[in-house]
């Protein structure tokens, strides 16, 4: 009977391990009774669709979802609030408690994947909350009028962006085999915050049995975006209208260094770097530092392009097509945010990118005296 008993345990035993899904329980206190909340995946384009339709019941809900082979991406869609999280699955049960008042902090628990994307998340919210405080900061500083502080708060801004990117690129290549590495990598690309060189050292690294998934898929086509105006690469050329009505061309406007400044008008940023911008050329225009200035203006906006020109004494060359983020030159260079700047050495070879503050005479000054 022993014996017997042994063998009952074991089948059973056995039939749990082949139990063919994975549990996911939320409890989300404050909720009504009925609210839903969808369940989505992401298809081939990275876009969300709804797999599941969960109803909340005594702060509660819970659904089944199928075991798989390989780590997938999951997505909870709460949309009277518009709010999605992510989370992974693969074969191990997932519970989350969330907080109505602040989603985003809400951690999945349930595999080694949501372990590593709950200590990326924590990172990131440090990151977040120092350039809250920074912003604070600058607009106290721009209430007070006072430009030095501003110049001095937009290069610790400068410093903790790098610092982030610093932290993301390290995190994709210690866990590069993972989901998240890769869906990471993917929004790098799509944010120009890692070079093609930089993104083909990575993926080397890559277990060559881990590359069948969308992500992977998705940094195969969207690398090609990095092969442009990266440091290392040469500029495109460009020509565009002057405010004369002339055409002038990068060429034409090129000396033994060149600031290409992309920056419009209504872009307080821009106007807040552009001091700093002319006391660099001011000091190093007669030892060949010239700079041409592609603005992002609307195609209503032409009198305030020019405007803006004249009370910041921007005395450098200048061309825009008056056609807003849909300027073809911005394109070229794939420019999603201004101000955005590229240096480029006598040969048009971009040399660096987005200085500003301090660190863009420190390297002006030493491309000169190389």
């Amino acid at each position: 009977m022993r014996y017997l008993s042994f063998i009952l345990i074991l089948l059973l035993l056995q039939s749990c391990d082949q139990s063919s899904t994975i549990t996911f329980s939320g409890t989300i206190d404050g909720a009504e009774d009925g609210s839903k909340v969808y369940f989505q995946n992401v298809n081939e384009n990275n876009q969300p669709f709804d797999i599941d339709t969960l109803e909340i019941r005594d702060g509660k809900f819970s659904f089944e979802i199928d075991k798989q082979k390989q780590t997938q991406v999951g997505l909870l869609n709460f949309r009277n609030l518009n709010t999605t999280l992510i989370f992974f699955y693969k074969n191990d049960n997932i519970a989350a408690n969330f907080d109505l008042n602040n989603l985003y902090e809400s951690t999945f628990k349930g595999g080694k994947d949501n372990d590593l994307f709950n200590e990326f998340k924590n990172e990131l919210l440090k990151f977040n909350k120092r350039k809250t405080e920074l912003q604070n900061e600058m607009a106290e500083a721009r209430q007070a009028m006072s430009n030095n502080d501003l110049v001095r708060l937009q290069t610790e801004a400068a410093l903790i962006s790098n610092e982030e990117q610093v932290f993301k690129k390290e995190f994709v290549d210690n866990n590069i085999n993972s989901l998240l590495a890769l869906m990471l990598l993917n929004e790098m690309i799509a944010k120009k915050e890692v070079t093609y060189n930089e993104l083909e050292i990575l993926l080397e690294k890559r277990d060559k049995n881990n590359v069948e998934n969308v992500f992977s898929r998705l940094i195969e086509v969207n690398k090609q975006l990095l092969k442009g105006a990266e440091v290392g690469n040469q500029a495109p050329d460009f020509s565009g209208p002057t405010p004369d009505g002339d055409t002038l061309s990068l060429k034409d406007a090129m000396g033994k260094i060149t600031l290409i400044d992309f920056w419009a008008s209504w872009c307080r940023p821009c106007r807040v770097e552009n001091p700093n911008v002319v006391r660099v050329h001011n000091q190093y225009k007669d030892k060949g530092f010239n700079i041409i200035s592609v603005s992002l203006d609307r195609p209503n906006q032409r009198a305030q392009w020019l405007k803006a020109i004249e009370d910041d004494k921007m005395d450098w060359y200048h061309v825009s097509n008056l056609k807003y983020w849909d300027d073809p030159i911005a394109r070229e260079y794939g420019v999603r945010s201004i101000p955005a700047t590229f240096i480029i050495d006598e040969n048009g070879k971009i040399v660096a990118k987005n200085l500003r503050g301090p660190a863009l005479g420190q390297k002006v000054a030493e491309l000169l005296t190389e």
